[in-house]
């Protein structure tokens, strides 16, 4: 009797089966991880669509959401919209998490095309994510009227004192490296989040 007939022998099967349930078993592991693999793939597509369009913004009634914009952005964003933009991205995005950062980037990207100033655009779309079309209108106009009333005084304080005045032209020349320092900062936080990204 040959070692083949004598194990069909013994365990009542025959051996052409025997021989057959290793690779029986084989395609149902293929199988599996063939449908693990796509699962795999179509819940990533997936995730990546919650990331763009995922919004955790707070509903916040519209003079509440005015005192929000004009303190934390309207009053304290000075250095230029690098300085802004690094801010807003900071406090909404990083702390705050009103949406994701794959989402932040695509619309910044959006805003970098369209014409006007970036971080005022980005202080109205998170306006209209709390409180609508309004909430845009509002978000956006509690961010530019602190420096608007600002330049509007300065200027005409400057006019009154003479665009020759020593002790005037001294001041704005303190306040450069001040503008300087906020705009390197702003800098090197959004580096820092792009060498994030990259993996660096």
């Amino acid at each position: 009797m040959t070692g083949t007939t004598a194990t069909s022998l013994a365990t009542g099967h025959p051996a052409t089966d025997i021989e057959a349930l290793p690779s029986a078993s084989g395609d149902v592991n293929k199988g599996t991880n063939t449908e693990s693999l796509s699962a795999t793939s179509e819940a990533s597509p997936s995730q990546e669509e919650d990331d763009l369009t995922i919004s955790n913004a707070p509903r916040l009634p519209l003079h509440r959401l005015f005192w929000f914009f004009f303190y934390n952005f309207g009053l304290f964003a000075w250095g230029g919209p690098v300085a802004q933009i690094a801010l807003i991205k900071e406090k909404l995005v990083v702390q705050d998490k009103w949406i994701t950062l794959a989402r932040f980037q695509r619309v910044f990207a959006v805003y970098q095309i369209l014409p006007g100033p970036e971080a005022a655009e980005l202080c109205m779309f998170f306006g209209c994510l709390s409180a609508g079309r309004i909430g845009g209108i509002v978000a956006g106009l509690a961010f530019i009227l602190p420096g608007f009333t600002l330049m509007l005084v300065a200027s005409y304080l400057y006019s009154l004192a003479g665009f020759e005045n020593k002790y005037v032209n001294a001041s704005f020349r303190a306040l450069q490296p001040i503008v300087a320092a906020m705009v390197s900062s702003g800098r090197v936080l959004t580096r820092q989040r792009v060498f994030i990204l990259m993996g660096i």
